[in-house]
C-alpha cells in the first residue's frame, strides 16, 4: 500500500523538483536557475512523496529497514521577497492533480512563512492559466494586479496575494 507524505525538501530532491518544474510549468528557467532558487530558500521548499511500500530491496532510495522507496510527485517552492512570503513554483505530476495535495502543500508552506513572521504570500500566474487561477482562488488567494509582458514569451502575469494568520 502506498502512503502519501509531505516533507521538507532536501538537496537529493532537487532533480525531482527540476523535473516537475520543467514538465509542468511553462518557463524558460533552466535547471541551474531552479537550483539557484532552491539553495537559499530550501527551508520553504516542500515535496509530496509517495512511499512505495512494496518497492525493491533495502538499498537505493529505500528507507531504513527496507520499508519502501519514496517517489516525489509534487512540490511547492517558496522564497522571501520584499518582506513577505512568495510562491516561486508549485507543480504536481498530472496523475496526482485534483486530489488535495496541492492544497496541502500551499497550507504547509504558508505555515512555514507564518512561523517566520510573514503574514502575506504572493505569487504570479500566467493570465491564460485558468486552472491555476481557479486553484489559487479556491485556496484564498485574491487578485492584486497585472504585470504586462512578465513572461519571456510576452504573456502577462496576474499577481495574487493571500493574508495568512494563525
Amino acid at each position: 500500500m502506498d502512503e502519501l507524505r509531505i516533507r521538507k525538501a532536501v538537496v537529493t530532491d532537487l532533480q525531482d523538483i527540476i523535473r516537475l518544474w520543467k514538465r509542468n510549468i511553462r518557463t524558460i528557467n533552466t535547471a541551474s536557475d531552479i537550483a539557484d532558487l532552491f539553495h537559499p530558500f530550501k527551508k520553504y521548499y516542500l515535496v509530496a512523496v509517495y512511499m512505495d511500500a512494496d518497492a525493491g530491496t533495502a538499498n537505493n532510495g529505500m528507507f531504513e529497514g527496507g520499508r519502501g522507496r519514496e517517489r516525489v510527485i509534487g512540490f511547492v517552492g517558496g522564497a522571501i521577497r520584499s518582506g513577505h512570503g512568495h510562491i516561486s513554483g508549485i507543480a504536481m505530476d498530472r496523475e496526482y492533480r485534483m486530489n488535495g495535495i496541492g492544497k496541502r502543500l500551499l497550507k504547509m508552506v504558508g505555515a512555514e512563512f507564518l512561523a517566520d513572521g510573514f503574514e502575506q504570500i504572493t505569487l504570479e500566474v500566467r493570465k491564460s492559466n485558468r486552472n491555476a487561477i481557479r486553484f489559487y482562488k479556491k485556496n484564498g488567494y485574491k487578485k492584486s494586479y497585472d504585470i504586462k509582458g512578465y513572461y519571456a514569451d510576452g504573456e502577462d502575469a496576474i499577481v495574487y496575494e493571500k493574508k495568512i494568520k494563525i
